[in-house]
């Protein structure tokens, strides 16, 4: 009995020592969640939550910007419960960390302050990308949040980075040679021999230029296009594009390059002495010497912005400048401005805005070919005429060719490597022996602004193309008529400038030059 009862009260001390050390637990942790239970109030820029740090950096760089994107909205997260009046809260650039200037590539909206509304956890501030005259390369500007009495700022995503580009379209309100380079976003003026604002001095020089060269002995040369390159160390290039001129025609083209030092001052004023020229560019000399030594050569010129009054584009994208002589300003050389370099390579687009108009495909793109069906209803009866005697022609046998070759179809193929000035009228054809072919030939392609086709200027052709060129067809109609050209859909027409009622047409499309893969049906 006594031993029981010292049991239970054994018993009864562990239960209350059990019972102490609970109580002290649960004061514990009672202490704890006190202790540690977050209460204050604090903003953090939403973006630098999720996006990862910069190398090197305790914050995320957003961007590249191009300069003149505008306002730019980031959203900021306040954390630790809601207001029930409106906070305004502010941000500052950091100046250590910023290599933009203010005023000149960034701007700060209302003094870098905005609002997080009443009962709301969320609110946005603001930083305007400006414009600026283009130059080379990127800056940044970091941006950092500032609190105040009643909210604190998340020291872990309280700084946000822009990278701004320096590079991009000239700024039209600053002097245009300030802005034009090799690291810049356009380093040429491009000028189009068909464009119509050519001043009628300089579309006399270079028309005769292109005489020139077309006359030259050794093979038939057509002029393509002229630009001027600004590179460095006061460098200006005058490149000539070509086709033709030896071998089969069928090259990349020729280009000639004449290179001048071009000394500007603060207007862009100067004059081009000449240093050096590629091999065609001495070869070619003479032939260009209306353009060159006896103009360019011969005037001080300033290089700016051509006034929209002497000629605004159809395509209000399109930025122009000029090289305009100082001793008479109607004097000028005028022309989009470009990105291409100073060895020719690279043959830009026609400047003429029908050749956008009436070859994009819709999506970023251009058609490369014209399918023609000779048989089709939609052809003038005139131009059915002509197909029937070409077909006459060549099953007789053109000059010494044998014999028994029957036209079938028609495509113009439009090369992207020259941009569409360069195209090939194919004829395929059945054998005597119902073999597949086609005969190529090779032609300068020219629309000008009013959407009319020149006469095709003859280049190259190979055996087949000679084998089928008929002169109903080709020599006393494509290279002698003028047409307009419109596109309805997906079909573009043909129609003789002289005689509306001589036609042809066709659908763009973008077949490949070989019969084992594409055979019109």
């Amino acid at each position: 009995m006594i031993l029981s009862k010292i049991k239970i009260a054994r018993r009864i001390g562990a239960l209350s020592a059990m019972l102490l050390v609970l109580s002290t637990l649960a004061s514990c942790f009672k202490d704890f969640t006190e202790d540690f239970l977050f209460t204050e109030k604090m903003v953090e820029i939403d973006a630098t939550t999720w996006e990862s740090k910069a190398p090197g950096k305790t914050y995320p760089i957003k961007g590249p910007y191009e300069k003149g994107a505008g306002v730019q909205t980031y959203q900021v997260n306040l954390i630790g419960g809601q207001f029930d009046t409106d906070q305004t809260l502010h941000y500052r650039i950091v100046p250590e960390e910023t290599t933009a200037t203010e005023g000149t590539h960034f701007r700060v909206p209302e003094g870098g302050e905005f609002v997080i509304p009443a009962n709301s956890s969320v609110g946005y501030l603001s930083i305007e990308v400006l414009d600026f005259p283009a130059e080379a390369g990127r800056d940044t500007v970091v941006l950092e949040l500032v609190g105040n009495d009643a909210v604190k700022v998340s020291e872990n995503y309280k700084r946000l980075g822009l990278a701004i580009l320096l590079t991009g379209p000239p700024v039209e309100g600053h002097a245009l040679h300030e802005q034009l380079g090799p690291d810049s976003y356009y380093n040429s003026i491009y000028f189009d021999p068909l464009n119509p604002y050519i001043p009628a001095d300089i579309r006399q020089r270079i028309e005769q230029s292109a005489a020139n060269l077309a006359a030259q002995s050794g093979g038939p040369r057509r002029l393509h296009s002229m630009y001027i390159y600004f590179g460095n160390d006061n460098l200006v290039t005058v490149v000539a594009q070509y086709y033709g001129g030896g071998g089969n025609g069928l090259s990349v083209g020729a280009y000639a390059t004449w290179t001048y030092e071009m000394v500007l001052d603060a207007q862009g004023i100067g004059s081009l002495v000449f240093k050096e020229a590629n091999g065609n560019g001495n070869s070619q000399r003479t032939n260009f010497y209306p353009i060159l030594g006896d103009y360019l050569e011969k005037h001080e010129f300033k290089v700016d912005w051509v006034d929209p009054t002497i000629a605004t584009p159809d395509r209000p994208e399109v930025q122009l400048g000029g090289l305009f002589r100082t001793d008479d300003p109607t004097s000028y050389i005028l022309g989009p401005l470009a990105t291409l370099n100073a060895t020719g390579s690279i043959r830009p687009f026609p400047s003429s805005p029908a050749m956008h108009d009436l070859f994009t495909d819709g999506d970023g793109g251009y058609f490369t070919t014209l399918y023609i069906d000779p048989a089709s209803s939609t052809q003038s009866p005139a131009f059915q005429t002509r197909w029937q005697e070409a077909y006459d022609a060549v099953f007789a046998g053109i000059g010494t060719n044998t014999p028994g070759r029957r036209l079938h179809k028609m495509l113009f193929y439009f090369d992207p490597t020259f941009n569409f000035q360069d195209v090939r009228v194919v004829n395929y054809y059945y054998t005597a022996s119902g073999a597949k072919f086609m005969g190529p030939m090779r032609f300068q392609w020219r629309v000008d602004y009013d959407g009319h086709v020149k006469p095709f200027a003859f280049i190259f052709q190979d055996a087949n193309g000679g084998a089928t060129r008929a002169p109903q067809l080709i020599d006393n109609f494509l290279m002698v008529t003028e047409f307009a050209m419109t596109r309805t859909g997906d079909r573009i027409k043909f129609t003789s400038v002289d005689d509306p009622s001589v036609y042809f047409e066709g659908e763009l499309s973008n077949h490949p030059l070989n019969v084992n893969t594409f055979w019109p049906e």
